[in-house]
């Protein structure tokens, strides 16, 4: 091989490199710039670390209304896998699962009086209930509850009140196990001024185990959740 083939083979191998130098640079510098780019779930409530691509931790309350396009997501009934309040009783398709494994955790515990009281609401039906309620410290406006969203879900105890269920043995130990399935008490004493409702100890939302265990770790509603650094 002459001294020119070498060279210009040396050439060659040299310019190959600088080309794929170049295009690993330029892929980082993308993923960077999209990572700059990326909504970080302030103003839209999405979000930001939920490794499991769900629509789980969308905030919804009165300043923050469900997107205009928003589509309903797809549902499953409950009737026959949890006692429910009636046969019409759904959710969103990523609870059903995760909320069998609370209520069969909650039974193994001894609560085998816990049933799912409601789940996904239309905006019909959302409407009749804000434009029945008496109190509306309880309810939000259409448009602006998570039952909407088919991911909340009201839990109740045959044999209790409403306005017992904080106090009674299942309402103390959803407050201490719920997150470990994924659910977050929503509606917490003390933080009424961040989530605009009064204390709901019935009321869970799905929000994904591992966004359920930052919450209940740091003592977070949704609110500050998604508004955290």
């Amino acid at each position: 091989m002459t001294i020119g083939v070498r060279a210009a083979r040396r050439v060659r191998q040299v310019r190959a490199l600088a080309c794929l130098t170049i295009l690993a640079v330029t892929a980082l510098a993308m993923t960077w710039l999209a990572g700059l780019w990326a909504p970080a779930g302030e103003a839209s409530g999405q979000d930001k670390n939920n490794k499991n691509g769900l629509r789980t931790v969308l905030l919804v309350n009165a300043d923050h209304p469900l997107p205009d396009d928003y589509q309903p997501p797809k549902l499953v009934k409950l009737a026959g896998t949890v006692a429910v309040s009636g046969s019409g009783v759904t959710v969103a398709s990523e609870v059903a699962e995760p909320l069998r494994n609370l209520v069969a955790a909650a039974k193994k515990a001894g609560l085998t009086r816990l049933y799912v009281a409601s789940g996904y609401r239309t905006p019909a039906e959302q409407r009749r209930l804000w434009q029945q309620a008496e109190d509306k410290s309880y309810v939000q406006r259409p448009g602006h509850s998570e039952h909407q969203t088919g991911l909340a879900v009201d839990l109740a105890d045959l044999r209790v009140g409403d306005g017992e269920f904080g106090d009674s043995r299942a309402g103390r130990w959803l407050a201490d196990n719920a997150w470990r399935y994924g659910f977050v008490l929503r509606y917490p004493p003390g933080k009424e001024k961040l989530t605009g409702i009064s204390y709901e100890p019935w009321h869970y939302r799905y929000v994904g185990r591992a966004v359920a265990r930052t919450c209940h770790d740091r003592g977070l509603v949704l609110e500050e959740y998604v508004m955290q650094p």
